[in-house]
């Protein structure tokens, strides 16, 4: 008998101990996010949070482009990395995401090669979901810190508003900016304005995939006339 309670006694120690785990795993999140647009290539974002509060989490993330352009052919590319805080507002309903980051490489310097730190990037993501209304906002500013002759800066900006059909399908609008806010050369151009529309499908474990489509309205052409851009979002 004395053995058997020990025994119940281990068990429940045990399970107390694993439930106790599996609370504090509970407070930290981490998602794969995978981009392609028809303007700036393919690229992958790492997404993290840990929560310091009840609705207040300590965020990280690295965003790995992929687009030969942006290094010397396959090296030196544009890589992110950065951390913020995320605020969970209105009852859950929205939430904003404020963030410093900073950019590794050459596309901002105009450097010959890597260099560490080579801009600054603050950054504002927004997300509102009710029962029926979807609103995902971003701005970002890409500011060189390290530029040798041939920098410039950027801002990127992307608004989507939408409408929830069912809790697994929503559609709605599609607006992406991004465009050189200063240029060594002395001439800034808009690299791609698109708007658009979106369809999204949302499945049960949190996974969703959205595609988007429609003009580039920008005048300076530096991009195709249509566009594309598909993600998904992948929580682990």
């Amino acid at each position: 008998m004395k053995n058997l309670i020990i025994s119940f006694v281990i068990l429940t120690v045990s399970v107390l101990n694993i439930y106790s785990q599996e609370k504090k795993e509970n407070k930290t999140s981490f998602a794969i996010m995978p981009i392609h647009n028809s303007g700036a290539g393919f690229n992958n974002v790492f997404l993290g949070s840990h929560q310091i509060k009840p609705k207040t989490n300590l965020t990280f993330y690295s965003v790995f482009w992929v687009n030969p352009s942006f290094g010397n052919q396959g090296k030196d590319l544009f890589l992110e990395t950065g951390i913020g805080l995320g605020y969970s507002l209105a009852n859950n309903k929205l939430y904003l995401n404020p963030s410093l980051g900073f950019g590794h490489g050459k596309l901002l310097s105009g450097a010959a090669e890597t260099k560490i730190a080579e801009s600054i990037i603050p950054s504002l993501f927004m997300i509102y979901n009710s029962g029926r209304f979807e609103f995902e906002a971003y701005t970002a500013y890409y500011k060189s810190l390290r530029g040798e002759g041939n920098s410039q800066d950027l801002m990127l900006n992307w608004v989507i508003p939408g409408f929830k059909i069912n809790k697994s399908l929503s559609i709605g609008g599609f607006y992406e900016h991004l465009g050189q806010t200063r240029a060594d050369s002395g001439n800034t151009i808009t690299l791609y304005q698109y708007l658009g529309a979106y369809i999204k499908t949302t499945l049960n474990n949190g996974v969703w995939f959205r595609f988007a489509a429609g003009p580039n309205i920008s005048g300076d052409r530096v991009n195709s006339k249509e566009f594309y851009k598909i993600q998904a979002f992948i929580p682990i």
